[in-house]
């Protein structure tokens, strides 16, 4: 628990065994019931999992303001000294997935100020009050123990229910016994055909301890390494020998099928995410409906946690995504040219789309000519000339006609 004791800063007072902080109702405290070394130990499922998590770790972080300059300015670089952003984002996703209640407690100097931030995995979670102020108080496999003030937690979650602050944990066990049921079957159909097994008749009566050695001979003579001949041999004793024929039960194509959906739907993914051949629009689907949702939440949270009410008027975290990555050339090259030339983004930020690095003074935006301001249409200082007098006021523009009483040149 040293490194753990590090990152909070403090130990648990000694009063804090009181009753659970809400008295009207017994707190719920997810302590995942794993199936068989748990959700994350089925290829399927780990699957589903890490794609999510592989998509949250490409998140950037934005920090808006200037409160926690310490705090703040670290985040541009690395959540903690010990991890970079994808590694954070990745381990929280992958808590989130398979817990569906993921933790990230702040780190604290020798003056209490905060100094990062650190996925946290434990068992089970609980809130309780001390000296009136609540504290959410994390169990770990090894039987310890450790509290913060839920002030500085920020909790991310799903499927909640049954709490006001941790998830209902995952319901596919009914899905992961079928696929734990089919796997297993599998592996005896292999181990079964990779067996050869005979029936023979035996005719007349052979006295129990010759038929054994019988029996023996026959497999060493036939069955073994021994045989490169490929031809089977047995005497008189034996009318007729036939090879049985394995059949082991396996699940049906139609039904292995029911079940990858049953997964899909819950993890809200598809193969083709999964497989990484996904087009343009499933990724833009996954994003929206999976991975934007987390952001927000972490963000919030972590917004939330870090800052105070009034702080939080002006400083805010998110975490953004070049979502753009993933389009087709003509999408991006539709998206820098309607919007390149009308000022909405810099030529960095084009090239930022077509993953190109920055240039020097390319941080500026450009609007072509012919674009202006829809107020000066009504300015008195405007080119337009609405009797078309262009023979006393010129366009500003040199692309007015000549004067009518100016000979041709």
């Amino acid at each position: 628990m040293g490194l753990l004791d590090k990152i909070i800063g403090k130990k648990e007072p000694s009063g804090i065994d009181v009753a659970p902080y809400f008295q009207t109702f017994t707190e719920y405290a997810p302590a995942f019931s794993t199936y068989n070394g748990g959700i994350y130990e089925l290829e399927l499922t780990r699957a589903a999992i890490h794609s999510f998590a592989t998509g949250c770790s490409k998140l950037k972080p934005e920090v808006v303001g200037t409160a926690l300059p310490k705090a703040t300015r670290s985040f541009a670089t690395s959540p903690n000294p010990y991890m970079t952003w994808p590694r954070f984002l990745y381990r929280l996703a992958t808590i989130y997935e398979c817990d569906t209640t993921a933790y990230v407690v702040p780190s604290f100097n020798k003056e209490g100020e905060i100094t990062g931030v650190w996925p946290l995995k434990c068992t089970h979670a609980e809130v309780v009050e001390y000296k009136g102020e609540a504290w959410i108080r994390f169990h770990f496999p090894t039987g310890d123990s450790s509290a913060i003030e839920l002030k500085h937690v920020c909790i991310i979650s799903k499927y909640q229910y049954e709490s006001d602050y941790f998830g209902t944990p995952n319901v596919l066990d009914a899905t992961m016994k079928l696929i734990d049921a089919q796997n297993k079957a599998q592996e005896e159909a292999i181990k079964s055909g990779a067996s050869l097994r005979f029936l023979g008749e035996v005719t007349g009566r052979v006295h129990e301890d010759e038929l054994n050695k019988k029996r023996q001979r026959f497999s060493e003579d036939n069955l073994s390494r021994q045989n490169q001949s490929g031809i089977m041999l047995y005497d008189q004793t034996f009318q007729k020998v036939e090879q049985i024929k394995p059949y082991n039960y396996t699940i049906s194509t139609d039904e292995m099928n029911r079940i990858k959906e049953s997964v899909y739907t819950y993890f809200g993914t598809n193969e083709e995410i999964l497989q990484n051949h996904y087009q343009e629009d499933h990724w833009n689907a996954y994003y929206e409906g999976k991975i934007e949702p987390w952001a927000i939440q972490l963000g919030e949270g972590l917004t939330h946690m870090l800052f105070t009410q009034q702080q939080r008027i002006r400083n805010q975290i998110s975490f953004s995504s070049n979502r753009l990555q993933y389009a087709t050339s003509a999408s991006k090259r539709n998206m820098i040219r309607d919007m390149l030339d009308r000022g909405v983004m810099s030529i960095n930020e084009a090239r930022f789309i077509l993953q190109m690095p920055p240039v020097e003074d390319g941080d500026v935006r450009v609007i072509r000519g012919e674009y202006i301001d829809a107020t000066m249409l009504d300015s008195p200082t405007s080119d337009s000339d609405p009797e078309q007098h262009d023979e006393t006021k010129k366009d500003s523009d040199l692309h007015g006609v000549m004067d009518v009483d100016e000979p041709d040149k």
